[in-house]
């Protein structure tokens, strides 16, 4: 019987000092949870700008231009403490790329009968490479006597419009539970456009790789704002008679919605 009431009080003392211990923690508030900024899935709107060209990668197509706007979609693959990993494409449904053009050139004959001046002008226009040099001059002697060559040129530019989708994708983030977040991103895809760019006898049809780096600004949990830097390669691939390929480099501006 003893022994029964030493085994009650025992109990009786350990469920008091449950009860006491968690009326304890129910008074103790509990810390806020940083809360996290990384999208499961995303989707955003954007323009982006380039205002000229130039070799980087493989691309040797000088003074390109490009306004694009266009829309994009994240998936989340996973998210650590301090990266994550995210599937990512993009659809451009305007994309304006500006090539310059020879207009008009005109030949300038000197001698000592006098100067003689022959102007043509292109049409259709021709799409160059580059338009360096603007002049060129070629001066002989013969018998004293100096005869010169001077050939000018005169350009213009032509816009084409192109349809773009990169459903290849890859976008690192960092500092997940930051509201300023830098990112690397990685994508393929490919241009349709209505005739050959960026010259004549090239493609309509061109593949592009770009690479960037961006940094995302969070407003809240589920909107952002993100501007990123990226350098993109344009080129058909050698399935144009010629390939002087796009190297560019491009600002883009988004809005980001997600969850």
């Amino acid at each position: 019987m003893c022994q029964f009431s030493l085994l009650y009080r025992v109990l009786l003392f350990l469920f008091a000092a449950l009860v006491f211990h968690s009326q304890i923690r129910a008074q103790v508030p509990s810390l806020p949870i940083e809360p996290s900024y990384s999208f499961h899935r995303s989707y955003s709107i954007f323009s982006e700008y380039s205002p000229n060209s130039s070799h980087i990668f493989l691309g040797v197509s000088e003074q390109r231009q490009f306004f694009n706007i266009g829309a994009t979609f994240t998936q989340r693959f996973f998210l650590r403490k301090y990266a994550g990993l995210s599937y990512v494409g993009e659809i451009k449904p305007v994309m304006l790329e500006s090539d310059p053009v020879l207009k008009e050139y005109v030949l300038t004959l000197s001698g000592p009968q006098g100067t003689k001046r022959y102007d043509e002008k292109l049409v259709p226009k021709l799409p160059v490479i580059s338009t360096t040099p603007s002049m060129l001059t070629n001066s002989v002697t013969e018998n004293g006597k100096t005869y010169t060559d001077t050939i000018e040129f005169f350009y213009t530019r032509r816009w084409t419009y192109a349809f773009g989708l990169s459903p290849v994708g890859l976008r690192a983030s960092f500092l997940p539970r930051s509201r300023i977040q830098p990112d690397f991103t990685l994508l393929g895809g490919f241009v349709v456009s209505p005739r050959d760019i960026p010259v004549f006898d090239s493609s309509s049809f061109n593949f592009t790789f770009s690479i960037g780096a961006g940094l995302e600004f969070f407003q809240r949990p589920h909107h952002a704002s993100r501007v990123e830097y990226r350098v993109q390669h344009l080129s058909n691939a050698y399935t144009g008679t010629t390939n002087p390929g796009i190297d560019s480099q491009m600002i883009q501006g988004s809005f980001v919605w997600g969850r």
